[in-house]
């Protein structure tokens, strides 16, 4: 499975950035993008940004990405209660 993750552009160099999410940050290549600025959300995959998006849009990816994660914890404690050795 791929997974693109919004992250929030915190310096430019050229073209590249470092962006953050979660309190880690990242190198990123935005030679992707047109324009993209300090401050800008960028969806970003495999080191680079893909997408810029708007507030409320990276709000509700990084509200599914913490349900998904929450699923998959409620899931991995489900197999150890039951003592099954599947991985998720």
């Amino acid at each position: 499975m791929c997974l693109a993750v919004p992250m929030t552009v915190e310096s430019i160099d050229g073209e590249s950035c470092v962006a953050v999410y979660g309190g880690v940050r990242t190198q990123v290549q935005t030679s992707l993008l047109d324009d993209v600025a300090l401050g800008d959300t960028v969806l970003v995959h495999a080191g680079f940004a893909i997408e810029k998006l708007d507030p409320e849009e990276a709000q509700r990816t990084l509200e599914l990405l913490e349900e998904l994660g929450q699923l998959q914890e409620l899931q991995i404690q489900e197999m150890q209660n039951s003592g099954s050795e599947t991985e998720v």
